[in-house]
């Protein structure tokens, strides 16, 4: 009988660190995001962003959960959200780079992982709250219509200039993002496969349709 292993966190165990003060990782550490957003909305902007453990934090019915991007990345620092000091580790690594970038900067949530409580979710707005020149962009397989994807959706309408996260594989909205396979028809009206991965620009920062175009879905071609 063969036996079938589910998984429920990341296969690199050895990846997950404990929280410290420094935990918004630079841009420049990441080919596909780049350090300084050169287009758009936030340009002049610093980029950073942030990893906690893949599937621990995400909702089971993520479409990718087999497939997941963390799968590739065995050098990826996770960030352990159950450790007590991980909320208050995280305001102090935002309060130290909002020190470094008085006039802005931005952070891309979550390269690994995902919103894992609505107090999480609070924590944010919280800290948007806080410190006025943080801006913040990324994706959620939590539905819209979810009471996180609502709470998310919520900060989505309220702060469209600071808040910009998209859904992941969920036709409910147009503010979404989705993997697809290479072949795929696109409708350039409402559709544009991420420019990055088609060699049009080199990295996020140089491209800033995520956080700039509310009204198209973003595809991602499968790995």
């Amino acid at each position: 009988m063969v036996s079938i292993v589910v998984r429920t966190g990341t296969k690199y165990l050895k990846s997950i660190k404990p929280p410290h003060n420094h935990m918004l990782m630079p841009g420049k550490n990441n080919a596909k995001l780049g350090e300084i957003v050169t287009v758009k909305k936030w340009a002049g902007h610093y980029m950073y962003a942030l990893s906690l453990e893949e599937r621990t934090t995400c909702p089971n019915t993520c479409e990718q959960w087999d497939n997941c991007y963390g799968n590739n990345m065995p050098f990826a620092h996770r960030f352990n959200h159950n450790d007590n000091a991980f909320l208050p580790m995280l305001e102090e690594s935002v309060d130290k780079v909002a020190a470094k970038h008085p006039d802005g900067f931005v952070v891309r949530l979550h390269v690994l992982g995902d919103f894992y409580s609505p107090a999480y979710i609070e924590f944010w707005e919280y800290l948007l709250n806080t410190y006025l020149q943080m801006k913040v962009f990324g994706y959620t397989h939590r539905k819209r219509i979810s009471t996180m994807g609502r709470m998310i959706a919520s900060m989505n309408h309220r702060m469209p200039d600071r808040w910009q996260v998209r859904f992941s594989d969920d036709p409910a909205t147009i503010f979404s993002a989705h993997v697809v396979q290479k072949a795929v028809a696109v409708n350039s009206h409402t559709e544009i496969v991420c420019p990055e991965q088609m060699g049009q620009t080199d990295k996020c920062t140089s491209c800033g349709l995520c956080w700039s175009q509310p009204n198209r879905r973003i595809l991602f071609v499968e790995h």
